[in-house]
Formats: structure tokens, C-alpha cells, sequence
């Protein structure tokens, strides 16, 4: 192999690293776990890479807690019948999440059940 040949192999090597360093769902959440809480949307962020739906839940002492759950990117929520507009701020939700191995209020998302009593899944599973 000549010297640009593996200099160019090189290169597409160290370029796609990045992609190789996501850090996956299996390293953030106790995806054996799942947690159902009743809150009130405080913001829906559809962007990449993921989507995050922000939330307040009032836990067993009446105290509220932020929650944040992540979701799959906007074209794979598309894909399984999300839109940008599915919740906004103050819409009442009981939302189900694999809750981060760290105890903090962060969880992935599993179900959310809306106002109107449609329940939607992360149907493509967890990446």
C-alpha cells in the first residue's frame, strides 16, 4: 500500500471515531427499571440528535421535581406517528421512563400516555 492509500484510510478512520463515541443508552439508563410518573410539560424540544421533553412531577413529600426524558431523533418519532406539536407547555401527561443510572431526575422514555388519553411508545426500541 502506498503512502496516500494509508494515509487516506487514516483519515476515514479518524473521521468516523466520533460515531463510534456516542454514548448509547445502555451506559446512561437502567433500562431494567421503569418508572411511571403523572406531570405537567414544561418544554418539548424537537432537535437532533435526540428529543427531550421536559416535565414537572410532585414527588411523595408534595416537593416538585424537574424531570427531563430523552427520546429518538424527530425523523424516527416521525416515523411513529410524533409530530412537533404533540405536547406543549402545561399539557398534563403520565409519561413512563427508564430512569438514569445516576438517581437523577433524567430518564429515557418508554410511553406517554397524552391529555386525550392516546398512548404513544418508542416503538423503535432504544439506541
Amino acid at each position: 500500500m502506498n503512502g496516500k492509500a494509508a494515509a487516506a484510510i487514516m483519515a476515514v478512520i479518524l473521521m468516523c471515531a466520533p460515531l463510534r463515541a456516542h454514548h448509547g443508552t445502555n451506559a446512561s439508563y437502567d433500562l431494567t427499571k421503569q418508572v411511571t410518573l403523572a406531570g405537567t410539560v414544561t418544554e418539548f424540544v424537537w432537535s437532533n440528535p435526540h428529543c427531550q421533553i421536559y416535565f414537572d412531577v410532585k414527588d411523595e413529600k408534595g416537593n416538585l421535581v424537574h424531570w427531563a426524558g430523552e427520546t429518538n431523533s424527530p425523523g424516527v418519532l416521525a416515523r411513529d406517528g410524533w409530530s412537533k406539536r404533540l405536547m406543549k407547555p402545561g399539557d398534563q401527561i403520565t409519561i413512563t421512563v427508564s430512569p438514569a443510572k445516576a438517581g437523577t431526575p433524567v430518564g429515557v422514555v418508554r410511553k406517554i400516555v397524552l391529555p386525550d388519553g392516546k398512548a404513544l411508545t418508542r416503538l423503535n426500541g432504544v439506541d
